[in-house]
């Protein structure tokens, strides 16, 4: 397995939705061990090298820039096999510190929900 980079990244909420805010590099022949790797790429673009460094975001899609996320998207088919080749394999994981900062994101989502599911009292 090779040296990874970990990449945190600003917690942005922007209506209900919560933007990925950690991913980290891989080689991509790593993850092309997967058995069920079905790569995905624009016609004009050259096919990559297992040499090539992609990123695993926390929701476990695969791209080629972390910086331009919806571009250059190359893997997105996440599935209980995927998530077990990530977890195990990959040992891929949300470091602890960052998992405080989750939990707090969501309890915030959860509670800015409920409010607006409240009924307005007069």
């Amino acid at each position: 397995m090779e040296t990874k980079l970990a990449l945190p990244f600003k917690e942005i909420i922007q209506e209900d939705m919560m933007t990925r805010k950690y991913c980290r590099a891989y080689h991509l022949k790593d993850l092309r061990a997967f058995r069920d790797w079905a790569e995905k790429h624009d016609e004009n673009e050259a096919e990559l090298s297992g040499d090539n460094i992609v990123y695993l975001w926390d929701d476990l899609t695969v791209v080629k820039s972390p910086v331009i996320p919806d571009k250059g998207l190359i893997f997105d088919a996440v599935t209980p096999e995927w998530q077990d080749f990530c977890t195990t394999t990959l040992n891929f994981e949300i470091p602890e510190d960052l998992r405080y900062a989750y939990e707090q994101a969501e309890s915030r989502a959860e509670k800015e929900s409920d409010v607006e599911q409240s009924p307005a009292s007069v």
